[in-house]
């Protein structure tokens, strides 16, 4: 059964031998899941949202368009837009390439690429060539999952599953601030928990394997064919 946040709290402190840091390995139990969204992609923190393509925003419809605040990657091949019910898959691009596509009325037709800027707060999307008409654009994403509340008391389960982990990295983080020598060992043991986790948090063995290529380099021979119809290429 899951541990609830202040019994890996209360767990962690005991074997640390800091039973009256209670508040503080909160903030560290915090800190560690933060750290796992931020550092691996897990299931458990997808989320989707919809964002509505439309040709009356700035650069001609190409951006920017408001990310969700918890936004932190988007999923390859899972942001698209849907025309006639069919899904069109935009390709991810660096935010310096989108900066020198050109932006004219006469670029205008179906998106086929989007870039992000982690820089803004919340996040921002663009995306390339300009919109010729509004388009629902969904997005699945991985996202910062929010703090839990007052850890040291609360019986929230934490999105992260594996407590083991949680249990044993967070005795190792308080260790140090105690100065324990057991901080090292207790550290390392967590990070090889981890590992064992990750190996089959997706074990796709009941699935064939996929090579995806960027769709800008790799298209059928005949598509890179110079136009004969056009003076000058």
């Amino acid at each position: 059964m899951a541990l609830q946040a202040q019994q890996i709290v209360t767990l962690a402190t005991q074997i640390a031998g800091a039973p009256g840091m209670a508040s503080q390995a909160g903030q560290l139990l915090n800190s560690i899941l933060s750290d796992l969204c931020q550092t691996y992609d897990f299931d458990v923190a997808k989320k989707v949202t919809t964002i509505t393509l439309a040709t009356v925003k700035t650069n001609y419809g190409s951006g920017p368009y408001t990310l969700p605040a918890d936004f932190l990657r988007a999923i390859r091949d899972d942001v698209f837009f849907t025309y006639n019910g069919i899904a069109y898959p935009l390709t991810p691009i660096d935010l310096v390439e989108y900066d020198q596509f050109p932006q004219q009325a006469g670029n205008l037709s179906f998106p086929s690429m989007f870039a992000t800027d982690m820089s803004q707060s919340p996040p921002q999307l663009f995306v390339w060539p300009p919109p010729n008409a509004a388009y629902p654009l969904t997005i699945r994403y991985f996202s910062q999952m929010p703090d839990i509340t007052t850890p040291e008391s609360s019986s929230t389960v934490p999105w992260f599953p594996n407590t083991d982990y949680l249990k044993t990295r967070l005795a190792g983080e308080m260790m140090q601030i105690t100065d324990d020598t057991r901080a090292d060992n207790f550290l390392a043991r967590a990070e090889a928990i981890l590992n064992g986790y990750l190996k089959m948090k997706d074990d796709a063995s009941d699935r064939t394997a996929t090579v995806k290529l960027d769709r800008r380099r790799f298209t059928p021979g005949w598509a890179k064919l110079p136009n004969t119809k056009l003076l000058g290429f």
